[in-house]
């Protein structure tokens, strides 16, 4: 399987060195950014098409690895809590094996109440 991603990562920046060097003229054309609001209005100074389309392709993935960054430190602590959520049962679990059989009723059943009041029944 990790073979195939590799492959496929390989492919993909491979298209996109081709369509960078068949395009290079018309990416180098300078491109600037502008927001006009009602309260602001602000221009960047011009950048190569190319350097905007590399900035917003490195803020995605860094927004995405930020991302995947804290959805795995919330799963570590799932994790955590889960495993000591286990050791916890499993000690109850042991103590409640290791008890010694007593002939007496346990409190709050019913056994015993049915087993009386059905023997006068009969």
């Amino acid at each position: 399987m990790s073979y195939l991603k590799a492959i496929v990562i390989s492919a993909v920046v491979a298209l996109a060195i081709i369509f960078m060097v068949q395009n290079i003229e018309t990416l180098s054309h300078p491109l600037s950014i502008r927001l006009n609001l009602f309260f602001i209005q602000m221009e960047t100074t011009p950048y190569a098409t190319y350097m905007i389309i590399l900035l917003a392709f490195f803020v995605g993935l860094l927004a995405a690895s930020l991302m995947g960054l804290m959805e795995r430190l919330r799963l570590r602590k799932t994790i955590r809590q889960q495993r000591k959520e286990v050791a916890r049962l499993n000690k109850e679990l042991s103590s409640l094996r290791n008890m010694p059989l007593t002939g007496e009723p346990i409190a709050g059943s019913d056994i015993t109440e049915e087993k009386q009041g059905g023997e006068g029944d009969i």
